[in-house]
């Protein structure tokens, strides 16, 4: 390796330790060579800190050769970790206008609940059990996102922090200054086992959008694609023991799949993977303060991409261009049996639910729309109001932004926006270096 790049690795360390997975990046850079089978098992050793094992990755990366830079530089571009593949190579493409190139994708280690996102592919010597996933053949390559395309849009960065309380109104503010500034997580559900449901063309755009956007805004990032019930509840089953989630200072979730409404209630269906149906309110309960009460006080964010009825919103305004599709069926889904009764707070003076914000996509009983080429209607305008005016606005401003422009833009969907005890200002600061955690 070059003298140049390797200061240039040392020069960023800090950050390829910080911000990388270590399962993605082992299993990307074996698959180009640059490890043997032999080799990455030292950075399996989970008896050892993962920082440790990733400062060990990066450093072995020094010694494994002339091709050992570019090799990395292409598995950071593949993985969408496109500032880390830009601060390391001053001639990547990736600074230029001009269309990037086309590499291998990269996979996704579907056996581990907290990964970074790309585009999935089958990784040597890994298999799972049919208990743990279901999988089928994936989709045709002309619905797959090139997953080294950087969207073409810039994200405001803020130039100063808002989250002093206001003490005119009332109103105090989320801090969000500290070094754990947020992460996101995405549960994307583009195809279903056996068919059951129409594969979600341009599902994954909305997911590429998403990664960039809050990559951008200094959060770690997480996806599921195509998990299914058995396995989504198994994430979420271990959120209480996942250090990334639990030390984050805001919490963002984003559903993406086919949704059903429930008669007589608000609640709402999506479809895992497998077929099976898990409703929005139980995947919500593993957010509550029983169930986690480590992010009791900490902002969470839920945005659900689905349909949530069969209702069209048009009147006289003319149908959709043929790309368009909705995230649900064509048809209500049956009454929703008995829902047990919640569970006894440890606290009769606490709130099971607080600090939650719950963007949904369309109204109660409506469809919602995806083009099969420029993703969801909803997820397209979030991350454009999110890129322009997060560096000034707080988030339940930012959600009245989405649904005025949504509706100048598409005219026939409308969203809304539950809060759960989300009594305080949310902002999320892009671009400002985060400060020291608080003592005590």
């Amino acid at each position: 390796m070059e003298d140049v790049h390797r200061d240039a690795i040392q020069s960023n360390y800090v950050s390829l330790v910080e911000q990388t997975d270590l399962d993605l990046m082992v299993s990307a850079l074996y698959e180009k060579g640059v490890f043997t089978e032999q080799m990455i098992e030292r950075y399996k050793d989970t008896q050892k800190d993962v920082r440790q094992r990733k400062r060990q990755l990066y450093l072995d990366v020094m010694t494994r050769g002339p091709h050992a830079f570019q090799n990395l530089v292409d598995a950071l571009t593949e993985a969408g970790y496109w500032n880390l593949a830009r601060d390391l190579d001053p001639n990547s493409h990736l600074h230029t206008t001009q269309e990037p190139r086309n590499p291998r994708p990269s996979r996704i280690p579907e056996e581990k609940p907290y990964i970074s996102l790309s585009v999935d592919k089958k990784k040597p010597k890994a298999e799972k059990s049919d208990e743990e996933k279901v999988r089928t053949k994936p989709p045709e390559n002309e619905y797959l996102p090139d997953a080294s395309e950087i969207p073409r849009f810039d994200v405001k960065k803020s130039t100063r922090y808002y989250d002093d309380d206001d003490e005119a109104s009332g109103i105090k503010a989320y801090r969000t200054r500290d070094r754990r500034r947020g992460v996101l997580m995405i549960f994307n559900y583009t195809e279903f086992a056996n068919g059951v449901e129409e594969p979600r063309r341009g599902a994954d755009v909305d997911c590429v959008k998403l990664k960039y956007l809050f990559d951008e805004m200094g959060f770690k990032v997480s996806s599921y694609p195509n998990y299914t019930k058995k396995a989504t509840v198994s994430v979420l089953e271990s959120l209480k023991t996942n250090e990334v989630v639990v030390e984050a200072g805001c919490v963002f979730v984003v559903v993406s799949s086919h949704g059903y409404g429930r008669a007589n209630s608000f609640d709402n269906d999506f479809r895992c993977f497998d077929g099976t149906l898990m409703s929005t309110k139980d995947f919500l309960q593993y957010f509550n303060n029983i169930n986690l009460p480590q992010l009791e006080g900490v902002p969470k964010v839920f945005i659900f991409q689905i349909c949530r009825g069969s209702e069209v919103e048009w009147n006289v305004m003319e149908m959709p261009r043929l790309s368009t599709a909705s995230d649900g069926s064509p048809y209500r889904s049956e009454p929703a049996p008995p829902r047990p009764a919640p569970p006894t707070p440890r606290d009769k003076r606490a709130r099971v639910y607080s600090d939650i914000l719950i963007a949904h996509s369309t109204v109660p009983g409506y469809v919602s729309y995806r083009d099969s080429k420029d993703g969801s209607w909803y997820i397209q305008v979030v991350c454009e109001v999110f890129a322009r005016h997060a560096h000034e606005r707080d988030v339940v401003e930012l959600f009245t932004l989405v649904d005025q422009q949504l509706e100048d833009r598409f005219r026939i969907q409308t969203s809304c926006i539950e809060r759960w005890g989300f009594n305080k200002r949310l902002y999320l600061h892009p671009g400002l270096r985060p400060q020291p955690d608080r003592q005590g």
